[in-house]
């Protein structure tokens, strides 16, 4: 096994601690290391020093508690993450976070968790520069200020992408236009996305990429361009498959249901739907929702909604009973606002016309709120199994196109 993946390993023990006490003689052994030759070495791939990296995560975690966690007081969560005292985690906690833990929960209230909150990200940028040090990291601001003065349709979701996720930026030319790369960590290995200027680019990036050994990469484009011209390009590298996959947005005005739908009653889910909720859980297994699209869905509905990465459930009933429930996200940076897909589990035995009507109230939820419908899933075979209509049917347009190589 590679230094990369054993270091790999050791990240994620680290990150599955929780509240368990250990200690860098412990992380080493685990990974498999010496403890002098794995500390320095971590620090090459992450960024960090190892315990370095141990305190960080454990401040992590405190941080979601503060947010989450609001019937504990300080105290008790600054002792659940290491610490005997609450000067001496209000101390830690500012060194990390700018704020002492009681500022930085008053400022996170009715504030949403999202996947940055979670900063799986941490230790991308030097995992990716041990390989391909030319690389320079770049300020993701300034990425997604660039990609939304540059063009908003269609780099939109792009930039939404990067602020939700924490995404970290790297470039070989110290520059946004000529092509950079984003890079998250909250898969098994890095998810990697091309923003490029044109097809010479793609072709000099991936030879240089491939010595990061990718499983997967995105590619975007300033300009339209075509799967054969993708193909060509990439003449003479070995992967696996390359998909092409819409990008879209609705600017339309609300979607107007028609009087068929009164034959379902859709609504906003509230705290005195979680009888009908529970049931709608227990009535299928896990893998029902895997295969249906709502894959985590089951979980989500579980947490409190401050818990929850996606927002605003809607349900369609029949009678008494809740057929579906929709999840979207509601998501924003710099002013530019998206409601990212609307998840619509397409359970055995529910109407298609159900989800569909279920999916035009939570668009149109958004759309009063100020979002714009986006959508990349609501197409060809997914569309069939869910609802038997697609985004380009209800007057969505493409804006973007997305080039999936697998390698």
């Amino acid at each position: 096994m590679e230094n990369r993946d054993l270091i790999k390993n050791a990240v994620n023990y680290i990150n599955n601690l929780g509240s368990t006490e250990t200690t860098l003689d412990d992380i080493a052994k685990n990974a498999g290391f010496c403890t002098d030759y794995f500390n320095r070495i971590f620090r090459n791939y992450t960024g960090f020093n190892v315990m370095e990296y141990v305190k960080f995560r454990k401040l992590n975690r405190a941080a979601r508690m503060l947010r989450t966690a609001h019937d504990r007081d300080i105290l008790s969560i600054a002792l659940d993450s290491g610490y005997e005292s609450h000067e001496g985690f209000a101390r830690a906690f500012k060194e990390q976070y700018g704020k002492t833990p009681s500022e930085y929960r008053e400022s996170m209230k009715g504030k949403q968790l999202v996947w940055a909150d979670n900063e799986l990200n941490a230790t991308a940028v030097a995992e990716f520069r041990h390989v391909l040090p030319d690389f320079i990291e770049m300020d993701s601001d300034e990425a997604i200020d660039w990609l939304l003065e540059k063009d908003a349709k269609r780099y939109g979701y792009t930039a939404v992408t990067i602020a939700i996720n924490g995404s970290k930026i790297v470039s070989d030319k110290n520059s946004f236009g000529n092509g950079f790369l984003t890079i998250d960590n909250f898969f098994e290995d890095p998810y990697l996305t091309l923003v490029l200027d044109d097809l010479r680019n793609l072709r000099n990036y991936i030879d240089k990429l491939l010595l990061f050994k990718p499983s997967h990469i995105d590619c975007i484009f300033h300009k339209d361009v075509t799967f054969d011209d993708v193909k060509a390009t990439l003449d003479g590298i070995k992967f696996k498959s390359i998909k092409e996959k819409n990008e879209t947005m609705y600017f339309g005005e609300p979607f107007v249901l028609p009087k068929e739908s009164q034959e379902y009653e859709i609504r906003k889910l509230e705290a005195s739907d979680l009888e009908a909720v529970d049931n709608f859980i227990a009535e299928y297994p896990d893998e029902i929702f895997k295969k249906s699209g709502g894959f985590g869905l089951k979980n989500l509905l579980k947490k409190p909604l401050e818990q929850r990465t996606l927002s605003q459930p809607f349900g369609v009933f029949n009678g008494n009973k809740l057929l579906s429930i929709s999840y979207d996200g509601l998501q924003s940076t710099h002013g530019f606002c998206i409601n990212n897909c609307v998840s619509t589990p397409n359970l055995p035995g529910t109407p298609n016309d159900a989800i569909k009507y279920l999916y035009l109230t939570a668009t149109n939820a958004a759309i009063e709120k100020g979002y714009i419908p986006f959508e990349d899933t609501q197409f060809d075979k997914y569309a069939k199994e869910h609802g038997e209509f697609d985004a380009f049917e209800l007057g969505f347009e493409k804006v973007n196109t997305v080039y999936s190589i697998d390698f």
